[in-house]
C-alpha cells in the first residue's frame, strides 16, 4: 500500500512539474484571442490552468483549422533540387544560396563566413532550404526531416536572440550596408531578413504541422519567435526601397497566416498601407520601376502579387484599392517591353538572368487584377500568344525613363536589342548609358555584364566594382574610367518605318560629351554610331561584348565605312544556330584588338567571353570623332556576305 502512495506521489508531481514547466508559455497564450470560433477548448484549458492540455488542443485546432489559406502549404511535393539541399542540410551544410555552400558544423555555427560577402551571411539567416527539409517530409514521410527542421529552428533561435542594434540604410537606398566586423544581430536581425522570414515560416509551419516532432512545445516556441519577429519589424521597417517592399509582404502575411494573434489585423493593414503607397513612390508614370533594374522590376512585382494573392486567397482583397492594381498592370506591361520570348531580361545593372524572370503564372495573376488597356497584353504573353490581345507595335521606347528596345517581333526567332540609356539611378544601377543587349533567334548574342556579387570586405567589393565598371559594357570609355553620372538627353527616337532610330547624349566626363545613335535597318541589322566632342584627351576605347561562342575574322575586312573613320575590323560570330556579322570602325589609327573578359548571369558565377575593342588616343585639338559598329544578325550557316556589308549606306543613316 504504502509502495502505491509513493508512486501516486510521484507520478502527480511528475505531472505538477510538467505543468508548471508548460506554465511558461502562458506568455504566448496571452498573445492569442482566445475568443475566435475554435478556441473555445484552448480557452478552457488557460482557465483552468492546464497549460500543457492547452498546448495540445491548440496543435489540433491549428492541425484542422479551416478557412486560412498560407501561400506554399499545396506545394508538398519534393523536387530533385529539395532532396539535395533537404539530405545535405541533415549534414549542416546549407544551401544558403545555390552557391558556395558551406558546412556550419555538428554544432551549427550561425556566425560561420568563410568568404566575406554579406549576402551569404545574411541570406543564412532566412533558411531558405527549410522549405526543401518540410516537402521531403511531405514527400517521403521520413521523419529525419521534421526532426532536423525542428532542431534547425531551436537551435537558431537559443543561438541568435535578438539585441537592440542600428543599422545604416542609407536613406532610401536598399543595400541595407552592415560593416564586416558588425555584431551577429545585425545580419540575423536586420529588417529584411525578419520580413523574410515572416513570409517563409508559415509555409514551414503548415508544411510540418502533422509531424511527430511538430509537438504542443514546439508549437508554442514557434508562435513565441514568430510573434517576436512581426513586433519587432513593426517598428523597424525601412524607409523605403526594396527592402520595405518584403518587409510589408512579410507582415500581410504574418497577419493573415497567424488571424489568432491579437496584433494580426494591425500587420495585415500595416503592410498593406505600405504597400499602396510605395507603389507610387517607386514606379514612374510610365511604369518603370525607380531602380532602373530590370530584376528589381520584375522582383517588385512578383513581391506585390504575393502579397495580393495572399489576401484574394484568404478574402480580404479590399486591402488593396483598383489604383494600386492599375498601376501593377502598368509596370508589368513595361517590364513585357524590353523582355525577351522567354520572358527574361536583359542583364542591366544587378539584373540577374533565369532566377529572377517573369513566370506565366505571375503574368495571368496580374492580368487578372482588373480591367486595365494592358490587361489583354500581358494575358497575351502568359498564353504564349494563344490568348489576350498582341501589343500593336513592335519596338518601344520610354524616353521619361531611358528604356528602349527595337525588334522585328515578339517570338523566339526574331531580333530584338534592348537598350539602357537611362540615369544613373541607384544602388543596383552601373554607369553604363547606353548599353544594350542582342537577342537573335533564339540566342542571347551579346549579354551585358551582369553582377557578380553585391557587397562585403574589400576583395569581394573589387569583384564588384569590377563588373560595374563602364569598361565591362557595350560603350566608349576614356582611359577606362567610370562614366560621371550622366543626364541624359533624348534626341530623336523613331520606333517605325525603314529606319528606327535612337540618338541619345550624354556628358560622359568632365571635358568629353558622348553622343549614341542606335538605327535598326530594315528589321535585319543595326548600326551604332559613337560621336565623341569635348577638350579632354586620353585613350578612348570603344567595346562590343559577345557571349560564349566563337569569334573568327573575316580578311580582307568589309569596308564599311564613313567620312572621318576607317575600317578596323570584321568578325563573325556564332552561337548555335545564330550569329552575327560585326564590323567595326573609328578615326584615323584606330587600332582593333580581342580581349577575353568576363560576364555575370548568376550569383558568384562567370563566364567568360570574347570581347572587340576599338582604341584610338585622343589628344588635344582633336574634334568630333566617330566610331561606326555595325551588327548584322543571321541565322543558320550563311551570313551576309561582303557586298551586303558595303552597301549599308552608313553616311544616310548618319544624316537622319
Amino acid at each position: 500500500m504504502f509502495r502505491k502512495l509513493v508512486s501516486c506521489f510521484v507520478s502527480l508531481c511528475a505531472v505538477a512539474a510538467a505543468e508548471s514547466s508548460a506554465g511558461d508559455y502562458r506568455d504566448v497564450f496571452a498573445l492569442l484571442d482566445l475568443d475566435r470560433p475554435g478556441l473555445e477548448k484552448v480557452k478552457a484549458d488557460c482557465g483552468r490552468g492546464q497549460w500543457r492540455k492547452a498546448s495540445a488542443d491548440l496543435l489540433e485546432y491549428y492541425r484542422t483549422r479551416q478557412g486560412v489559406y498560407i501561400p506554399g502549404q499545396e506545394s508538398r511535393q519534393a523536387t530533385a533540387k529539395d532532396s539535395l539541399w533537404a539530405d545535405d542540410a541533415l549534414e549542416h551544410t546549407f544551401h544558403v544560396l545555390d552557391k558556395p555552400v558551406w558546412n556550419y558544423g555538428r554544432n551549427i555555427d550561425w556566425t560561420y563566413w568563410p568568404e566575406k560577402e554579406i549576402e551569404m551571411r545574411v541570406q543564412l539567416h532566412r533558411q531558405g532550404w527549410w522549405q526543401s527539409l518540410a516537402r521531403m517530409w511531405c514527400t517521403t514521410g521520413d521523419e529525419k526531416y521534421a526532426r532536423e527542421y525542428v532542431y534547425e529552428f531551436r537551435d537558431w533561435v537559443k543561438k541568435n536572440p535578438y539585441r537592440p542594434f542600428i543599422i545604416d540604410q542609407r536613406g532610401t537606398v536598399s543595400s541595407g550596408a552592415i560593416a564586416i566586423d558588425a555584431p551577429n544581430e545585425c545580419f540575423a536581425w536586420r529588417p529584411l531578413e525578419i520580413g523574410i522570414r515572416l513570409l517563409r515560416w508559415p509555409m514551414h509551419f503548415s508544411l510540418t504541422l502533422s509531424s511527430r516532432s511538430f509537438t504542443p512545445e514546439f508549437l508554442m516556441e514557434f508562435l513565441r519567435s514568430y510573434h517576436q519577429n512581426a513586433s519587432l519589424l513593426m517598428g523597424m521597417f525601412s524607409p523605403a526601397g526594396n527592402h520595405l517592399i518584403h518587409q510589408s509582404q512579410g507582415m500581410i502575411r504574418a497577419g493573415v497566416s497567424f488571424p489568432e494573434f491579437k496584433d494580426a489585423e494591425t500587420w495585415v493593414k500595416a503592410g498593406a498601407d505600405n504597400l499602396n503607397r510605395e507603389i507610387s513612390r517607386q514606379s514612374y508614370p510610365d511604369g518603370c520601376h525607380f531602380e532602373l533594374d530590370p530584376g528589381y522590376h520584375q522582383g517588385f512585382i512578383e513581391s506585390y502579387d504575393s502579397a495580393i494573392q495572399t489576401v484574394k486567397l484568404n478574402g480580404r482583397m479590399d486591402l488593396f484599392p483598383a489604383d494600386c492594381l492599375e498601376k501593377l498592370v502598368r509596370m508589368t506591361a513595361y517590364y513585357l517591353d524590353y523582355c525577351y520570348p522567354d520572358l527574361g531580361h536583359p542583364c542591366f545593372s544587378d539584373a540577374r538572368r533565369g532566377s529572377d524572370e517573369m513566370t506565366s503564372e505571375l503574368l495571368r495573376n496580374v492580368a487578372a487584377y482588373c480591367d486595365s488597356p494592358y490587361s489583354g497584353q500581358v494575358l497575351w504573353f502568359a498564353g504564349e500568344g494563344k490568348e489576350g490581345t498582341p501589343p500593336s507595335y513592335k519596338s518601344s521606347g520610354h524616353p521619361d525613363t531611358g528604356f528602349y528596345t527595337f525588334r522585328d517581333g515578339w517570338f523566339d526567332a526574331d531580333i530584338i536589342m534592348p537598350v539602357k540609356a537611362t540615369e544613373r539611378g541607384m544602388w543596383h544601377a552601373q554607369p553604363d548609358f547606353g548599353t544594350f543587349e542582342l537577342w537573335a533567334y533564339g540566342r542571347k548574342l551579346m549579354p551585358d555584364a551582369g553582377a557578380y556579387t553585391y557587397s562585403g570586405d574589400e576583395e569581394i567589393e573589387r569583384q564588384r566594382a569590377y563588373f560595374k565598371a563602364t569598361a565591362r559594357h557595350n560603350a566608349v570609355t576614356l582611359d577606362d574610367r567610370n562614366y560621371d553620372d550622366p543626364v541624359p538627353e533624348v534626341v530623336r527616337w523613331t520606333s517605325e518605318g525603314r529606319v528606327q532610330l535612337l540618338t541619345v547624349r550624354h556628358n560622359a566626363y568632365d571635358g568629353l560629351s558622348r553622343r549614341r545613335t542606335v538605327a535598326f535597318v530594315d528589321e535585319k541589322y543595326f548600326v551604332v554610331v559613337d560621336e565623341i566632342d569635348g577638350p579632354a584627351t586620353g585613350r578612348l576605347t570603344l567595346r562590343n561584348c559577345l557571349g560564349e561562342g566563337y569569334l573568327t575574322e573575316n580578311v580582307p575586312a568589309s569596308c564599311c565605312t564613313v567620312s572621318g573613320t576607317e575600317t578596323a575590323g570584321d568578325w563573325t560570330y556564332r552561337d548555335g544556330n545564330a550569329g552575327m556579322r560585326i564590323v567595326v570602325a573609328g578615326p584615323e589609327g584606330s587600332t582593333a584588338a580581342i580581349d577575353r573578359d568576363w560576364y555575370s548571369e548568376a550569383f558568384h558565377e562567370k563566364k567568360e567571353r570574347p570581347v572587340i575593342r576599338l582604341d584610338v588616343q585622343r589628344k588635344a585639338g582633336d574634334g568630333v570623332q566617330r566610331f561606326v559598329t555595325v551588327i548584322y544578325p543571321f541565322d543558320g550557316d550563311n551570313g551576309p556576305d561582303d557586298r551586303t556589308m558595303e552597301n549599308i549606306e552608313i553616311s544616310k543613316i548618319i544624316a537622319l
